[in-house]
């Protein structure tokens, strides 16, 4: 609960003084910072029920279980584990630089949006040893066990056997051997359509976070290099700000850096015509101000940390149709 009051704390500062208290909204002293939950969601057999900017952990040893819920957790900056109904995972390591988790039953998806330097990311599932070794987006299924991944690429070890899976591949964990088969990653479920929702609601967050902090002092603390999670008092969550150009979520979503948002987010913004004679409104067309494309495409899966792959998923802001005679 010590850790919960502080970051309390971090928020009501964040709230009260304006854009010098997000300087201090950064979290990033271990993995496991529960970020969202929707129905029945436990620790260790206890009910998590989240109050506005108060974000339980989940310390090492510990299991986080849904039941009819579903969870979304932070694990390194930029790491996102969300969790199905009925399913449960066990922290086996907290700490930034060696988080390692199990996936006990059900099933999980992991949005790796950076992995920074000293940071690693693994999972276990039936016996197998998966570590997460580039920006991606990765389901792990308990039963049947398997992984199968989305973007990016993992190294999967079982006993003496070892395979890297990349893009459109999934690896039978329940074999004796291990067994690399494709799949189509256009066939999705209701599990992932909530991820890329989740995606799109962080995603906007961060575009408010991402032109505060770039006209505070809180800008000077990315020219390091160094991602992290931000919180935001408007949106009442955590968010991703990458330390330079913009993030592209496998979902479609767009993260800005402080330094990049002015420059290459637009929001859209829908024109409509009033005909003169019925009165009824019609649309002419959404308007992008220019802005240019994700090179993931309309359905993302494009990563860029750099400003040579620049673009943009923007948020929609409609402006509704007008009244006649305005």
């Amino acid at each position: 609960m010590a850790k919960a009051r502080a970051i309390v704390g971090v928020g009501i500062c964040a709230f009260v003084f304006g854009s010098g208290a997000w300087a201090q909204s950064v979290i990033s002293a271990h993995s496991g910072v529960i970020h969202y939950v929707e129905g029945d969601v436990t620790i260790d057999g206890a009910a998590v029920h989240p109050k506005f900017a108060e974000f339980p952990d989940v310390k090492s040893g510990q299991v986080l279980a849904t039941e009819e819920g579903r969870a979304e957790v932070l694990l390194t900056p930029g790491v996102f584990l969300r969790v199905t109904e009925n399913s449960s995972v066990r922290m086996i390591s907290n700490v930034l630089a060696d988080t390692r988790m199990e996936v006990v039953s059900g099933s999980v998806l992991i949005e790796v949006a950076e992995l920074l330097e000293h940071n690693a990311i693994a999972f276990d599932a039936a016996g197998a040893h998966m570590t997460l070794a580039k920006k991606g987006l990765y389901r792990i299924d308990a039963d049947p066990a398997r992984l199968r991944v989305y973007e990016g690429q993992a190294v999967v070890n079982l006993g003496a056997e070892s395979l890297t899976a990349r893009k459109g591949h999934q690896i039978d964990l329940a074999t004796a051997k291990l067994v690399d088969a494709r799949f189509d990653v256009k066939d999705t479920d209701a599990f992932y359509r909530w991820g890329a929702r989740r995606a799109e609601y962080v995603a906007a967050a961060n575009v408010i976070s991402a032109r505060v902090a770039s006209n505070s002092e809180y800008s000077s603390g990315f020219a390091s290099g160094r991602s992290g999670w931000s919180w935001n008092p408007y949106f009442g969550m955590y968010t991703f700000l990458p330390a330079s150009g913009v993030y592209f979520s496998p979902f479609g979503a767009a993260f800005y850096s402080p330094g990049m948002v002015n420059a290459f987010y637009f929001p859209q913004r829908t024109a409509w015509y009033v005909s003169p004679v019925s009165g009824t409104p019609s649309s002419l067309g959404t308007s992008h101000a220019s802005a240019p494309t994700s090179p993931g495409g309309p359905s993302g899966g494009g990563v860029s940390a750099s400003g040579s792959r620049m673009g943009a998923a923007p948020m929609t802001i409609s402006h509704g149709p007008a009244r006649a005679g305005h």
